[in-house]
């Protein structure tokens, strides 16, 4: 062991690795990058399905597959055709065309076809049937079974019927008899179809004649009342006439407000006392118009102007002039005078004479009204008629051309149909829309058999990938340290290199540069000082934890630290025998009894290494033995004698035992060997400590490749041997190696100095 001392310990390069949750990754590139290696870890599976499903594949198809030959017949259905009325497509295109060539295909199906088949070929003894059976049910189960099969080809126009059967012959004949079978119905059912159409349409172009002759005697009706089809004309002179009589209407009417107003207005004037006040202007008036003082007031007038034509000429001293002004004044006093007695005549009978001028007036007045409502109940009922008289024509005209509408339409569908009459009897004896294209022929399926053969080795390597991708997915064993750190989210804390991954020549340094990582890493871990005391479980059995706690504790001892190493497996112990300790040494079932440290402790010789063993004496009550109340303190007093305490416990998911040694321990660390750790189990273990709140520190992954090692993400001491440098020899499959000591390990250092 003293050989450990050679390699020195460089500074670690940087700090352990934190992976983190493995559900906190992206699920489907996870998978991903593990899957593909996984498949291609059985490589051997996926060649030996390759060659013995491909080679024996092959040779049974090339012997045992019967000469089959392909029988095909063919009918032609063509697009749709172009009516002649139309000319134009009717509406559908390719996918109405496609959904027609499907429904055919069935029609070929149909119990009426098969009947027909059936009738054709039962005297031909086909070898597909045997003597007495129905033949009818027969082909409804070939069909069923797609021995008989009817298939569209997308690209073409074509519907094929074939058959792949051994007996070419019979097959030739029994499609024959399904192509003729199928034309004739559809034939027939084309033929049946034009005369049905013919025979309604016919009959619909009687009922029209019938309503067209009716509809032009209704026509003939309405033209003989006015002479004419065209009634706008008389119907415009209607409404101007009625526009006219309302507009003397109108103003009729308003004539006779006005009289009625001037009437009323005239009786309450003749209700009314006359007084002098009354009829003063009256008097005026006819004082004014009253001959003598319409020549005074002329002859004034006259005068007036010879003054003013005379002072353009004269001067004011004229005697012209004055005498033209006395006469002037003298005038003046005469009309004065005159009016003065007209005034006094007129004032003694006037009264009177107003008041019968009044009914006089008034009289008149009502006399006017009552022709104007005579006249404007003339023009009233005239309007009436006029109204109705128009009205009538705009009706009659709105009968002819509905008449003339519905006659229109009439005649269009007749027309329609005739041409459409005229057209069925000409699709009559057009080429049939569906024909056969070609009868039936066989050709040999030889190339498919090649093809097969061909194709299995394909398939076998298919099935081997399938067989290797389903084994992958029910794989749940650890392979690479990621499986960990991605899919059980847990900390690495190191990785040990399996024996088969490297040369023996190689493998003592590998090993002691591995442990030496996870004791750096673990003083990383243990900045504070913290963690004294740890505990190493596993799972299951077999992961490697009595290797990994003889060899941690080696190591912390040729670091010169005082360590303890703690077999805490009561049950199935292992360290007295990896470190060939005197048998019957109970160091620590004596030391939990009570007996002195000292006395129970086994010293390994030329190291500060102490060891507690244990033999398998008792292990029925290791439980209770730890479960003692004197345990956990008498553990603890160790923490004050060493420096270390390593505690190599059983599995985890096996006994309890490592669940309370855990709960005494600052720490535990959990290993995991690649190829047999289950991650379920491995989980299922880290559950069992979280729920004791135990300190999980990480894990260490032993027997992993040296492209994986830890050393492999920059955490190393700066020994990496790859193959290029050292030819890698053949790998060692004994599981002894699991358990290589580090003594063992520097003895193999030595012989290979």
């Amino acid at each position: 062991m003293q050989d450990l001392e050679k390699y020195p310990v460089p500074p670690v390069q940087g700090e352990v690795i934190d992976y983190v949750d493995a559900a906190e990754d992206s699920q489907s590139s996870e998978d991903l990058a593990q899957l593909i290696p996984a498949i291609f870890r059985r490589w051997y599976i996926i060649l030996l399905c390759t060659i013995l499903i491909g080679g024996g594949g092959a040779a049974a198809i090339w012997f045992f597959m019967p000469e089959k030959y392909e029988t095909q017949g063919s009918v032609l259905i063509s697009s749709v055709v172009v009516p002649i009325m139309y000319e134009t497509t009717p509406h559908g295109g390719i996918g109405a065309y496609q959904t027609f060539k499907n429904t055919q295909a069935g029609v070929m199906t149909s119990d009426e076809v098969l009947n027909r088949v059936a009738d054709a070929i039962k005297d031909k003894n086909l070898i597909f049937f045997e003597p007495g059976q129905n033949l009818l049910q027969a082909l409804r189960d070939m069909v069923s079974k797609g021995d008989i099969e009817v298939i569209p080809d997308r690209q073409t126009e074509f519907l094929h019927v074939q058959m792949k059967t051994e007996h070419p012959r019979d097959a030739e004949i029994l499609i024959d008899a399904f192509l003729r079978s199928y034309e004739a119905i559809v034939r027939t059912d084309e033929i049946k179809d034009i005369d049905d159409r013919l025979a309604r349409l016919e009959a619909q172009r009687r009922i029209l004649e019938e309503q067209m002759r009716r509809q032009r005697a209704q026509i003939r009706e309405r033209v003989d009342e006015f002479g004419t089809e065209q009634l706008t004309p008389r119907q415009e002179i209607a409404l101007q006439q009625v526009a006219t009589l309302k507009q003397e209407q109108i103003a009729i009417g308003v004539q006779r407000m006005q009289m009625e107003a001037r009437v009323q207005a005239k009786e309450q004037q003749l209700n009314k006392p006359l007084t002098v006040e009354d009829i003063t202007t009256q008097i005026e008036l006819r004082v004014e118009n009253d001959p003598s003082i319409v020549a005074l007031r002329q002859d004034i007038r006259r005068y007036e102007q010879l003054i003013r034509d005379g002072q353009a000429t004269m001067l004011e001293t004229n005697p012209e002039m004055q005498r033209r002004k006395q006469v002037l004044e003298e005038l003046q006093q005469e009309l004065e005078k005159q009016r003065q007695e007209v005034t006094a005549r007129y004032e003694k009978n006037l009264l009177a004479e107003a008041k019968r001028v009044r009914e006089e007036e008034l009289e008149a007045l009502r006399g006017e009204l009552n022709r104007l409502i005579t006249y404007e109940n003339k023009i009233a009922a005239q309007l009436a008629e006029q109204d109705q008289s128009t009205i009538q024509i705009g009706r009659t005209q709105l009968d002819i051309n509905d008449l003339r509408e519905q006659y229109e339409n009439s005649r269009n569908i007749y027309n329609e149909i005739t041409r459409r009459i005229e057209e069925l009897n000409i699709e009559r004896d057009r080429k049939p829309r569906i024909s056969v294209a070609s009868w039936a022929r066989s050709v040999s399926s030889e190339g498919k058999k090649m093809k097969l053969i061909l194709a299995s080795p394909f398939g076998g390597l298919a099935i081997g990938l399938a067989f290797a991708f389903l084994l992958a997915k029910l794989d749940r064993r650890v392979h690479t340290p990621e499986d960990i750190a991605r899919r059980v989210g847990v900390r690495i804390i190191g990785t040990t290199t399996g024996p088969e991954h490297v040369s023996r020549k190689l493998l003592a340094r590998q090993l002691v540069d591995d442990y030496q990582t996870i004791r750096a890493n673990l003083g990383l871990l243990n900045g504070n000082g913290s963690i004294k005391m740890l505990v190493i479980t596993s799972p299951g059995m077999g992961d490697g934890k009595s290797t990994l706690a003889v060899n941690l504790a080696t190591s912390f001892a040729n670091s010169g630290r005082k360590t303890l190493l703690i077999d805490g497996d009561l049950r199935k112990p292992d360290v007295a025998a990896m470190l060939q300790i005197p048998n019957g040494h109970r160091g620590i079932q004596d030391y939990l009894f009570g007996a002195d440290l000292q006395r129970t402790l086994y010293h390994v010789e030329g190291l500060p290494l102490f060891v507690l063993a244990c033999d398998d004496r008792n292990s029925e009550d290791a439980f209770e033995m730890l479960s003692m109340p004197d345990t956990a303190e008498r553990i603890r007093h160790l923490r004050d004698e060493f420096d270390y305490i390593i505690i190599d416990t059983p599995p985890v998911l096996a006994f309890a035992d490592a669940m309370v040694w855990a709960k005494m321990a600052d720490g535990v660390i959990m290993t995991s060997f690649v190829g047999q750790t289950s991650q379920i189990e491995m989980k299922q273990a880290l559950a069992r400590l979280q729920e004791i709140k135990a300190n999980i520190i990480g894990t260490v992954v032993n027997n992993v490749k040296t492209t994986d090692s830890y050393r492999r993400y920059g955490y190393g001491y700066g020994y990496h041997y790859s193959a290029k440098k050292h030819p890698k020899r053949t790998p060692h499959k004994s599981r002894k190696t699991k358990t290589l000591l580090l003594g063992e390990v520097a003895g193999a250092t030595e012989t290979t100095q």
